[in-house]
């Protein structure tokens, strides 16, 4: 008989990045990044590339839409005042140097400047079936290397382009990496990184493409607040929920934003939930709610699996052309018998809305 693990282990793969979106982002940054690196003029000032982000942590889910890359430079400062133009801070000088680099590469089909950041919007590309690719950006970050480049700090521009600040990207990307190791093992899986995706999903199904909730502050909450001794993906769910409910009981009498501490564990730096309070307000009142649901699913799933997966809709979703929970189809058939003794799946025991041949995780965790 199927339990609430296989669900949570279904939905689990249904969330993941197709492998298709995984090859393609693969492609676009590597062959980018080597031409940064060996173009004529900024390919010297190139210490390293290294991913970053979701994607370079492996906590991405459904289409790799974009793609976080670090230019560590060997720019100083004095050089960029020698470089920079009139009207130039040398911050601005900083990213145009990237940009001009980016587009002689010609991979791309635009550029612009973001902040602290270039974005770049690739070509649109065809599939075998004759279908364009979900759209895929890359934000192009150069950093200045303070004395090696594996060593945090590194320093990067403020987002008014006047002022530096320090940056942590490879202890963001360890601190990921070891937070995971350290956590419970579900299944066949440690347990946090699974969690900071099924957040994700919560996300897409309550407040789809809008700015607030952030993926990278769903992150930050779930390296805070998730419970790593959960035995049970329920467990798991139920713990990070809890102990952000915990932490802010009353959504409804916040005044100011609420803040939780970066995923690096050497940055000082906290990062606002939302903008404005209203909006916190909304993203805690949805956890508070949400919270109740899981409770009431856990109670339900010791006399009726059923009834505890249509409760999880409620939570993770119901509509399947964005994301949903998958329901059990046939009692009679046991998680076992589902699978082979490599742990592939023979034949789903579950329903995903109108979606049928649910498939496998692509290994994402080695790109």
């Amino acid at each position: 008989m199927a339990t609430l693990d296989d669900l949570f282990r279904e939905f689990l793969s249904t969330i993941e990045p197709s492998e298709a979106a995984v090859t393609r982002a693969k492609t676009a940054h590597e062959d980018l990044r080597k031409d940064l690196e060996k173009d004529e003029t900024y390919g010297p000032y190139v210490a390293r590339t290294l991913l970053s982000g979701s994607y370079g942590r492996h906590t991405a889910i459904q289409h790799i839409k974009d793609v976080d890359v670090i230019i560590q430079t060997t720019f100083t400062k004095e050089i960029l005042r020698e470089k920079k133009r009139e009207d130039e801070s040398e911050q601005r000088c900083l990213l145009r140097l990237t940009q001009e680099a980016i587009r002689r590469t010609g991979r791309v089909a635009s550029t612009r400047q973001r902040r602290r950041s270039i974005y770049v919007k690739l070509p649109e590309e065809i599939n075998d079936l004759g279908e364009p690719s979900p759209e895929l950006t890359m934000d192009i970050v150069p950093v200045l290397i303070q004395t090696d480049k594996d060593e945090d700090p590194m320093t990067i521009a403020d987002k008014e382009l006047v002022g530096w600040y320090d940056t942590y990207p490879i202890t963001q990307l360890a601190d990921s990496r070891e937070r995971n190791k350290r956590s419970s093992v579900i299944g066949t899986r440690h347990s946090y990184k699974p969690v900071v995706k099924m957040f994700k999903a919560w996300k897409q199904a309550h407040f789809r493409s809008t700015k607030t909730p952030k993926g990278f502050v769903l992150e930050c909450l779930a390296a805070r607040y998730h419970d790593p001794e959960a035995s049970t993906w329920i467990e798991a769910i139920h713990g990070l929920f809890q102990s952000i409910c915990d932490k802010w009981p009353d959504p409804d009498r916040l005044t100011d934003v609420p803040e939780v501490p970066d995923i690096s564990n050497l940055s000082s730096v906290s990062i606002p939930i939302a903008k404005e309070p209203e909006d916190a307000r909304k993203v805690l009142r949805k956890v508070h709610q949400h919270l109740l649901l899981v409770e009431q699913a856990m109670e339900e799933s010791k006399s009726d699996l059923a009834k505890s997966a249509k409760t999880l809709q409620r939570v993770f979703g119901e509509d399947c052309d964005i994301v949903c929970f998958p329901l059990p189809e046939d009692d009679s058939v046991s998680s076992e018998d589902s699978h082979d003794n490599m742990g592939s799946v023979k034949s789903s025991p579950f329903v995903v809305g109108s979606r049928s041949n649910v498939r496998e995780a692509p290994p994402f965790g080695n790109v």
